[in-house]
């Protein structure tokens, strides 16, 4: 049991991890520019919940904010579950850390608005609505 709970997590993370996009695509919509990536969203345990983020606030797991490995803090995302097509706007409060090969890292709110908590990853796209100055 245990070794083909092991397998299929293993094989969950290989067909995830070759969908993750690590560049943004720039497409034109009514005349503005927008940003878009698509890859591998997970969440943030219940045990992260009031510690500090990368830009110095205190994490919420009921606040909808997500970890990117570069985009400014303060930056509006629209993200969509691509799996069911649920979507959410998030603000970047975080920074990804180096190893993780994953796109995002949300909130559990986020996360169970998105319709991954029992999956604990989904494949999704991301879609810069705002870009933060920090």
């Amino acid at each position: 049991m245990r070794k083909t709970k092991l397998t299929a997590i293993l094989l969950l993370s290989a067909g995830l991890a070759s969908f993750s996009s690590v560049g943004l695509a720039k497409t034109e919509r009514n005349g503005f520019l927008s940003l878009e990536q698509s890859g591998v969203a997970s969440y943030y345990s219940d045990k992260m919940h009031g510690q500090r983020t990368a830009n110095g606030e205190f994490y919420d797991k009921n606040a909808l904010t997500a970890a990117h490995a570069s985009l400014p803090f303060g930056s509006l995302v629209r993200v969509v579950n691509l799996s069911n097509n649920r979507s959410v706007e998030l603000r970047i409060n975080s920074r990804a850390h180096k190893a993780n090969k994953r796109l995002l890292d949300v909130s559990k709110r986020a996360a169970s608005e998105l319709g991954f908590i029992q999956a604990g990853l989904a494949k999704v796209k991301l879609e810069v609505l705002r870009v933060g100055d920090a």
